[in-house]
């Protein structure tokens, strides 16, 4: 049988903002905390980053709208974390991640 159509993935630039990147630092501190092993803090940061890598380079609409939050966001959830972040037509920037109930833009 041969198919007419393959899926291509959509792919787009993602880029972290500065206060994402703050937000994962501040993420890595308290697992690293939590636990004193950097390795596993590392992992969980690197498993996440390519969660939201994956995800959005090949369904960038995947997370629910949030237009209580701000105008064109959307927001993922990863393991308890929300992903804020906005898509436009070269790139997809994420925002800020947090855990608490609000986040902080």
């Amino acid at each position: 049988m041969c198919l007419s159509w393959q899926r291509t993935p959509i792919v787009h630039k993602i880029v972290f903002s500065k206060t994402a990147v703050t937000n994962l630092v501040e993420q890595a501190k308290y697992i690293y905390e939590q636990t004193k092993n950097e390795q596993v803090a590392d992992k969980y940061l690197d498993k996440m980053k390519n969660y939201i890598i994956q995800t959005l380079s090949n369904f960038p609409k995947s997370g629910r709208p949030t237009e209580e939050l701000a105008t064109n966001t959307r927001k993922l959830v990863y393991q308890g974390y929300s992903i804020i972040y906005t898509i436009s037509d070269i790139q997809i920037e994420i925002l800020v991640i947090y855990r608490e109930n609000l986040p902080r833009l």
